[in-house]
């Protein structure tokens, strides 16, 4: 393909990428009723990118590092840069909280906006990595695997780093595939290392990326064994100088450094409520239902036969060795949010793209696209493109099942991308219970919330964000409208329900999902009483519109589409 087309190929798909993420992306940002966002990290995040740090004022110690810094300080850039040219609004001398949450609005909108660019990329490097090796046929699909994955899609459009953590984690893949074929292969290899560095200052377990470029070198055919120990120690050695350069709390703040990493580690080994509490083997579970949601089950399936038909060549062990490293670590880990399988979404649509690239024979002939070349079929040799392992080079039926199952996969994805960005776009369950409330409950009306409300409980008081309970709940009990009653803590707390039975009891699906799979005794407490007590006055929701909710969300995709429950008191005491 020529340059000029293939840059025009490669935009259009960045495009696509960035407007899927564009649409949705002003989900749940803050207003004058309720003053943060639905996503509980969002404001800690935020906090620290452009309240606390300020790369132009000298100012890097953000005083937070249970994530890496890097994604905080490119936010900083950008935001105050924004603010410096006057597309972010400057607040005013003794601003009102309604002042501050809008800033905080415009704050979320454009830090999203980056993450989706990064997003969209990560797309187009997947896709140029798997070009590289069989053609772009192959490129374009696993392109379109990377753009379409439902939950990469959701996610990129949160103020969060595990997008950012991604884009950098493909970056690294794609030096690791590059070193094959470069004429400069040192090079190229401390790029890739560079970028597993960067990967590591996102989030600290993706700087396992740095086997990619690593297992790679090793792979290099006629290369001294002391230039290999030699380009190993280069490459580690920049990784670990790059993490410095973008975490520099490792050596500038290293108390608090420590003592957050060690925070991070600890939690990750002891879980995380009840939320994981049962629910088998950790890789198991990446797999269904994480994975199975967040990239699709047939996705999945081709992938997988992607990788075992035609993943023979040496280019791609770097890939599989890092990755598979990974999803090792994160599924022996009793944390298992899905957002943690991101970084395996790279490997997962190059083998996508693979199997495509391995089936494509059996399309007409207007459908095939053209081998990568680059002036003759020697890159192609040198790589291992799956045309030249003795790939059948007529249709079949078997041929022509893979390209149906490609088709299937993406298919899948889109309409599932599609299903939950309706959910963004559409009215949150949280507002319309809001909104039914002050239509319909009379001022000083008596509500009672089995937990401490925050992100997941229906903005009754505009604080509902605070990063601390403590906060939360002094705002709730000072509420005016309505007299909420956070009956905690303790959580479930039969006793106080019992004591006061409030007029109204709000129970939203993140409080009440996970103890009641489990079966809490203290849960179950509280619904005996509920039950007895109260009726089932509503179910505030917002559905996935065309696959539905599968049965056990993940819980990071439940952000965009929790259900509420309304109970009214119908038996006084």
């Amino acid at each position: 393909m020529r340059p000029t087309k293939s840059l025009w190929l490669w935009t259009a798909l960045f495009g696509l990428a960035l407007g899927v993420r564009l649409v949705g992306i002003g989900w749940s940002l803050p207003n004058a009723e309720r003053h943060y966002s639905y996503h509980p990290d969002e404001w800690l995040v935020l906090l620290a990118s452009y309240f606390v740090i300020n790369p132009y004022a000298g100012e890097f110690l953000p005083g937070f590092y249970n994530y890496g810094t890097l994604p905080m300080y490119l936010w900083s850039v950008w935001l105050h840069w924004l603010s410096a040219v006057g597309m972010i609004d400057r607040l005013p001398e003794n601003a009102s909280p309604a002042q501050v949450a809008e800033l905080r609005a415009q704050l979320y909108l454009w830090a999203r906006v980056l993450v989706a660019l990064m997003g969209a990329g990560a797309a187009v490097v997947v896709g140029r990595t798997t070009a590289q090796v069989a053609g772009v046929g192959a490129g374009v699909v696993s392109a379109l695997a990377m753009a379409f994955a439902p939950a990469f899609v959701v996610h990129s459009r949160f103020m969060t780093v595990d997008v950012p953590t991604t884009f950098f984690v493909a970056l690294a893949f794609h030096q690791a595939v590059a070193l094959h074929a470069s004429p400069r292969p040192m090079r190229t290899l401390l790029w890739g290392a560079f970028w597993a560095g960067c990967a590591a200052g996102s989030k600290y377990n993706a700087e396992l990326a740095l086997l990619a470029p690593l297992v790679g070198l090793w792979l290099l055919p006629n290369l001294p064994v002391a230039k290999r120990l030699l380009g190993s120690g280069a490459a580690v050695g920049v990784a670990g100088l790059t993490f410095l350069i973008v975490c520099p709390g490792v050596w500038a703040d290293s108390a608090r450094f420590w003592a957050n990493f060690w925070y991070e580690v600890r939690h990750v080994g002891q879980g995380h409520g009840e939320i994981f509490t049962d629910t088998g083997l950790g890789w198991l579970y990446h797999l269904t239902p994480n994975l199975s949601t967040g990239f699709g089950a047939v996705g999945l399936l081709a992938s997988a036969v992607g990788w075992a038909l035609h993943a023979r060549s040496r280019v791609w062990w770097g890939v599989l060795a890092a990755s598979l490293a990974y999803y090792l670590l994160i599924g022996a880990a009793e944390v298992r949010f899905l957002r943690y399988t991101f970084p395996l979404m790279p490997l997962l649509a190059i083998g996508t793209g693979l199997l495509w690239s391995g089936a494509r024979s059996s399309l007409p002939p207007s459908l095939r696209f053209p081998p990568l070349r680059e002036g003759n079929r020697t890159r192609g040799r040198e790589l291992g493109s799956p045309c030249l392992q003795g790939e059948p080079k007529g249709g079949g039926l078997l041929p022509a099942l893979r390209s149906l199952l490609v088709v299937a996969a993406l298919a899948w994805q889109l309409l599932s991308a599609v299903s939950l960005t309706a959910c963004m776009v559409r009215p949150d369950a949280r507002d319309q219970a809001a909104g039914w409330a002050r239509a319909t409950l009379p001022e000083g009306a008596r509500i009672g919330f089995p937990t401490v409300p925050w992100f997941y409980t229906p903005p009754l008081f505009a604080e509902i964000g605070e990063l601390r309970w403590q906060d939360r709940l002094a705002a709730a009990q000072r509420a005016t409208r309505y007299r909420l009653i956070p009956l905690a803590p303790p959580e479930w707390n039969a006793e106080a329900l019992q004591a006061t039975l409030p007029e109204y009891l709000i129970i939203s699906e993140f409080e009440s999902r996970d103890v009641a799979r489990i079966g809490r005794a203290d849960y179950k407490a509280f619904m005996r009483i509920v039950e007895a007590r109260y009726t089932l006055l509503r179910i505030l929701e917002n559905e996935p519109p065309l696959l539905g909710r599968q049965a056990g969300m993940p819980h990071d995709l439940l952000y965009v589409c929790p259900k509420v429950f309304v109970y009214r008191l119908s038996i006084e005491p």
